[in-house]
């Protein structure tokens, strides 16, 4: 049925073919896993300067000013 671990020659491209394994692999991959990473990041950091805190925005008076406006009036 099967042929054990025999792979004929002339399947075999010289350039290593389906079970090439270059001698940089560790390099290759590590280059990939720095550009993933980098990618990432700098997806992160823009993402978070495109973003509003409306704390950091308005100071503390200015929306105990709006609090006091937007509370409904007491009555008596």
């Amino acid at each position: 049925m099967s042929h054990g671990g025999f792979i004929p020659k002339y399947v075999r491209p010289p350039t290593g073919g389906w079970f090439h394994t270059p001698k940089n692999h560790n390099i290759n991959g590590m280059l990939a896993l720095t550009g993933y990473f980098a990618a990432i990041y700098f997806l992160y950091v823009k993402g978070e300067q495109n973003s509003f805190n409306p704390r950091t925005a308005y100071s503390l008076d200015t929306v105990k000013r709006w609090n006091a406006a937007a509370a409904p009036a007491s009555k008596d």
